[in-house]
Parts: C-alpha cells; structure tokens; sequence
C-alpha cells in the first residue's frame, strides 16, 4: 500500500493526539534501525507512559516522522532533561531528544513468520549488548545471510 505525505502526516498527528491523550497506540514498524527486535511488519503497541529508564525502547518526534530507538543515555544540563537514544543496528548516536519530544514508550512487540536467522539473532541478543559492536556483528551476520543465499542460488 502506497502513502501519500499528506496521509503519513495526518496518521502522526492523530498518533500523537492519541498518545497525548493517554492512550496506547499499535502500529506496523517500518525500517531496520532496531534490527533484528524490530523489524518492517512488526506491530508495536505504544503506551504514553513517561517513567523512562535505559534501556526503553521509546517513541520520539522526528522531523515528520515517529522514531522507535533504544534509550542509552539520560542527562541533564541546565536543568533540562536530554534524552540520548539510539537505533540497535546503528553504531552512533542520535542527537539528544527533549522530553517534549517524547511521545512515549513500547511495551509490546508483535511479530510472524520469524526466519531462522532472525530466530538466531533474537537468542543470541543479550549477548550482544556490547554497546557499538553490536551493530558489527547484525552487519556480519546480515552478509553472512546474504552469501548463504547466493552459494544455494548457484547449486
């Protein structure tokens, strides 16, 4: 399914209106940035709920988008509260987010049809919360995937 800007923004502007108003939301996830917990297809349910802590996977405001990443980080600098989030399969950081920008947190992932090298990666991922390799490792496997595929394409 196709959308046009003009549908993505109104979807995000009733998306956040829900949140505002204290209720949870569930949407399909789009993007590999949380890879291999999140994936394109997976329905995650999104609660209002401020009480953050790192490790949350939280819901931001972007440009003209939503944002799902990783909390890794919370400071505060003149007595203002920065949030510093960033995407699993990513190896920086994103730009500090304000509370305000927070839309809230995800309390629930929903998927199907888990691949076996999915299945694989989602065993073995707290094992990898080594911080920026884990974004190493997620590239190597994703390529070790990809030259399994073509070695069985050619027999």
């Amino acid at each position: 399914m196709r959308y046009n800007i003009t549908t993505l923004t109104k979807f995000k502007g009733i998306s956040e209106d829900l949140l505002a108003s204290g209720t949870n939301i569930r949407i399909s996830a789009r993007g590999s940035s949380m890879y291999p917990l999140i994936s394109t297809g997976d329905k995650v349910t999104i609660s209002p709920e401020k009480n953050l802590h790192v490790g949350d996977f939280i819901v931001f405001k972007g440009d003209d988008t939503m944002i799902c990443h990783r909390l890794v980080r919370i400071r505060e600098k003149n007595g203002m509260k920065y949030y510093q989030t960033r995407g699993d399969s990513f190896i920086r950081p994103d730009d500090p987010v304000r509370a305000e920008q927070i839309l809230g947190k995800v309390v629930r992932i929903e998927r199907e049809n888990v691949s076996l090298i999915r299945r694989i990666l989602l065993f073995t991922y707290p094992a990898l919360r080594l911080g920026r390799i884990n974004a190493v490792i997620i590239t190597v496997l994703i390529n070790l995937r990809a030259m399994i595929r073509s070695a069985n394409k050619q027999f």
